[in-house]
């Protein structure tokens, strides 16, 4: 039998389902006020590398936007170290109030933990992705003292040499390292890898064709080709790269199925609210239709890329799911 509810009853759970509800308006309007006043102080850009290089000058750029835009400071602090764990790291244990931020290459921040995992300070999931805003192909270059032309008159050099014939990079993981490691794997052909402190550290011994292999990007191979110091081959790209349409792709030139693209992210802690992480991301967005950021990225062979916070954290577990078997069969570690 159906108790019917008396009118004390009513008035009590009408009580209730007022207090619920004030309860409820006091815990969600605190961070809705603050996603709508965001930001009202300072925003800190950790690039967890060396002022200079490439992350440094796109932070820098889509920073100065990001201020003019929202009337608040966006500083640029670096923070470099361990293959750019360090300041990721810092950047996941700030407050997770949209006031840190980090920005990184998307495959330095997806396999930091898993090439580190003993040190990295950071998990993946403990992040979350405001945008990934650009990408670029890379370029496969040579030293004009190995005489050699196409990827295929290369392929044939490195078989010759017996693994002998030598590609630098950046660093152990790096992404010249792991855009050769896939090279190799694809074309079936053995090199050896000298990897060194930084992009810059490689030119030197590129160019007196020391080291005469690379997979090297746009900032560090665009002022060498300019000056006819090093050739290009091909592009690592799915497609050929704006402005180069007369280099063959890697895939194009010999080697089926070869694809590596750098892309770049912008993240922050994650359990930032979803409010503040939106305002960030409608924020990037906005940067990437200012001409002047543009220009300063496509200077650095940059193009921009869109996508929501939540598509972003998924492009991030696809790059960490396609490079986890590579990774573990080159039983690559850091710590």
């Amino acid at each position: 039998m159906m108790k019917l509810m008396m009118g004390s009853d009513l008035t009590r759970q009408g009580r209730f389902v007022t207090t619920l509800g004030l309860v409820l308006t006091l815990l969600v309007t605190p961070i809705t006020s603050a996603a709508q006043d965001f930001p009202n102080k300072p925003v800190r850009v950790v690039v967890p590398y060396s002022a200079g290089g490439p992350t440094d000058l796109m932070a820098r750029a889509i920073a100065k936007y990001m201020a003019s835009a929202s009337g608040q400071m966006f500083t640029v602090e670096n923070r470099g170290g361990a293959g750019g764990t360090i300041g990721t790291a810092a950047v996941s244990r700030s407050t997770p109030d949209g006031y840190t931020l980090v920005v990184n290459g998307t495959l330095a921040h997806a396999l930091g933990p898993m090439l580190r995992p003993k040190t990295a300070g950071y998990t993946v999931p403990e992040m979350s992705a405001v945008g990934i805003f650009s990408s670029s192909s890379n370029f496969l270059v040579v030293s004009p003292s190995l005489n050699v032309k196409t990827v295929k008159d290369l392929i044939a050099r490195a078989k010759a040499d017996d693994g002998k014939l030598a590609f630098s990079s950046a660093g152990q993981a790096s992404n010249p390292h792991l855009g050769a490691e896939l090279f190799k794997s694809l074309a079936g052909v053995q090199m050896e890898h000298i990897a060194y402190k930084g992009v810059s550290d490689t030119v030197n011994d590129l160019v007196s064709g020391r080291v005469p292999v690379a997979f090297a990007s746009p900032s560090l191979a665009l002022p060498l080709l300019k000056d006819n110091r090093i050739l290009a081959l091909a592009t690592t790209g799915e497609k050929r790269m704006k402005g180069w349409e007369q280099l063959p792709t890697i895939a194009e030139a010999g080697v089926p199925g070869y694809v590596f693209e750098s892309t770049y992210i912008m993240a922050a802690p994650g359990k930032t609210p979803a409010p503040v992480m939106a305002r960030l991301n409608a924020l990037l967005q906005q940067a990437l239709d200012d001409p002047e950021t543009r220009i300063a990225l496509e200077k650095l062979g940059l193009e921009t890329m869109k996508n929501t916070t939540p598509q972003a954290d998924q492009l991030v577990m696809t790059e960490l799911k396609r490079w986890e078997d590579i990774i573990k069969r080159l039983d690559i570690r850091q710590d």
